[in-house]
């Protein structure tokens, strides 16, 4: 059930510990007024080669702005882009523990806001990669309720929708043995079909078209289950048209490639 919840985690680091950095911070702090390190930080946040940069700004101010829950998302979300830059895996477990404690952190502190929903699902879903199967399934619930929350609080953000997808998408193809495994444990199956997945990548496309090459890649992959293969050749023909920027995205390209050749047979 590994791969199935990669979206659908427990906590061991609770704050920064000694730990390998990729490069030592800057040991002159430039002041900046918390709107002023927001900005900055997720100007920088936007190149995908500066997010390490916007995490170790985030980190230089971590002591003056730790109560704001502006700054408390933001830093449980760079947690999350760390984790996603690292190759390391133990680098990358220390990163989802203390990003999903940060994440916790801003749940209490500001349950209505739907940023602080949104990176505690993503965070719980990477600390989950290093649980076994009870927390896997445990968190999954956690995931999709905060999910839920999220979009109740931002329901123009596609990036919920993509999420949504995915998990939709991942439930659909449990075996019965892993739905029984899960009601078993917590007394509840978990539900979904790709008809649902399709809905919430559909509903990325409208409200961002062209969001990203891994929303058209799932896009497909739905047209494909629901035996609709015109749809899912064009929406493995737009995937192509889009960069390759992040690793996701390599990542659905790959995919997209194989989708296409068996498509062709």
């Amino acid at each position: 059930m590994g791969q199935c919840l990669r979206y659908i985690t427990a906590n061991t680091d609770t704050e920064e510990q000694s730990f390998p950095l990729p490069k030592a911070f800057n040991t002159h702090v430039e002041e900046l007024n918390l709107d002023a390190l927001i900005q900055r930080a997720d100007n920088l946040r936007m190149n995908e080669s500066r997010k390490m940069e916007s995490f170790e700004l985030l980190c230089d101010h971590k002591e003056k702005f730790r109560d704001e829950i502006e700054f408390i998302w933001r830093f449980a979300r760079a947690y999350g882009d760390m984790y996603e830059l690292s190759t390391n895996a133990q680098e990358k477990k220390h990163y989802a523990n203390i990003g999903k404690t940060l994440g916790e952190k801003a749940i209490t502190r500001a349950p209505m806001n739907g940023h602080c929903h949104l990176w505690y699902a993503v965070l719980c879903g990477y600390v989950s990669e290093f649980e076994g199967l009870q927390n896997k399934i445990n968190y999954g619930y956690r995931f999709k309720e905060h999910l839920d929350k999220a979009i109740e609080f931002l329901p123009e953000e596609p990036f919920l929708y993509y999420l949504k997808g995915r998990y939709c998408y991942t439930v659909s193809k449990l075996s019965w043995i892993e739905k029984k495994m899960a009601a078993t444990l917590f007394g509840k199956i978990p539900s979904a079909t790709v008809q649902e997945a399709l809905q919430n990548f559909l509903k990325v496309e409208e409200l961002h078209p062209g969001f990203s090459k891994s929303n058209y890649m799932f896009l497909a992959k739905c047209y494909i289950d629901l035996e609709q293969t015109d749809a899912a050749v064009k929406f493995c023909n737009m995937a192509v048209l889009l960069p390759c920027v992040t690793k996701e995205d390599k990542d659905a390209q790959k995919e997209v490639k194989k989708i296409n050749t068996s498509l062709k047979r």
